[in-house]
């Protein structure tokens, strides 16, 4: 006897009329009129059933915090990070939990089983660590939560208060309390050459500790931001290929197509995946135009015609 069967339930490539039989939470049987009982059988009536939906991107300690301390008038991401900044120090862990539960609640409902979320460890208490860990452990039987230890103030550009840990001493430290990626941010660097050193020192971390490795990239308007370029070639250098993701990647959308041309051949051989947050980045670039003004979306159609891999995201909380 299985433990579940769905009955007349259609898939998303538009097969219709099947049942769907379930043993230990695994899929055991897919066929027209199960000859099969179950502890618990359901008629879906023609409804869709599809594998559960997957955000690459997303920043759970933040979630559900909009208007604290204030809302983004300029709706730039520099006033949005300034203001992250300011709140920080008012977080305490129960609060935190108690949002990123509710919104895990809201996913779970939509269909959302699988959240890559990044954390900010540029606070000495390592608070958002501490507390998202808790709510990985909490929602496990029903949602995976992977989380990026990620260095929102720079690696290098973080400054910690009264001589306490600098942030790269704090990636090594989440990632021993149990954060299984290593984030970044070089565009966020003070220079261009601190960012490609960013990228060096963080990509040679996870492959000294075997981790996977979701940069945020170029979230930019200035086509000179080019960091995916280190990022793909230093994944090539240390063997990372398919364990690497840059994540925004909207200067791409300022580049000339030369350039992307060789850029796009770069990604496509060393496996980088490109996830792309359009919800976010329609909304915070192209804030410096005139007219005419930029969507703030990275080369979809460019990138997929080249054969990179290309999720898709929201990022925003």
């Amino acid at each position: 006897m299985l433990d579940l069967i769905l009955r007349n339930l259609t898939l998303p490539d538009g097969r219709s009329g099947l049942d769907l039989g379930v043993v230990k939470g695994h899929i055991c049987a897919l066929e027209h009129r199960l000859p099969a009982t179950a502890h618990r059988e359901i008629d879906v009536g023609g409804e869709l059933v599809c594998p559960p939906f997957v955000d690459a991107h997303f920043h759970m300690d933040s979630t559900l915090s909009y208007g604290l301390p204030r809302v983004n008038q300029s709706g730039t991401l520099l006033e949005g990070i300034s203001l992250w900044g300011e709140l920080k120090p008012t977080l305490t862990q129960d609060a935190l939990i108690q949002r990123a539960l509710r919104y895990c609640d809201w996913a779970v409902a939509q269909g959302l089983l699988f959240v890559r979320s990044h954390v900010d460890i540029c606070d000495p208490r390592l608070l958002a660590v501490e507390a998202l860990l808790e709510v990985k452990r909490q929602v496990a039987p029903y949602l995976t939560l992977q989380l990026v230890a990620f260095p929102q103030d720079g690696v290098l550009r973080y400054r910690a208060p009264d001589g306490g840990d600098d942030a790269f001493t704090l990636i090594k430290r989440a990632l021993d309390m149990g954060v299984e990626v290593v984030g970044g941010i070089p565009h966020f660097e003070r220079t261009m050459e601190d960012g490609r050193a960013s990228v060096r020192l963080l990509c040679e971390l996870a492959a000294e500790r075997g981790h996977r490795v979701d940069m945020h990239c170029d979230e930019s308007d200035d086509p000179l931001s080019r960091h995916i370029e280190t990022l793909a070639a230093e994944t090539l250098r240390l063997g990372l290929q398919g364990r690497v993701a840059g994540s925004h990647l909207t200067s791409m959308h300022s580049m000339d197509n030369y350039y992307v041309s060789k850029l796009i051949a770069l990604m496509r051989e060393s496996g980088v995946a490109a996830i792309a947050n359009p919800l976010i980045n329609i909304t915070l670039q192209g804030r410096h135009d005139s007219y005419p003004k930029r969507r703030g979306m990275t080369r979809a159609p460019e990138l997929l015609a080249g054969g990179c891999p290309w999720p898709l995201a929201k990022t925003a909380p």
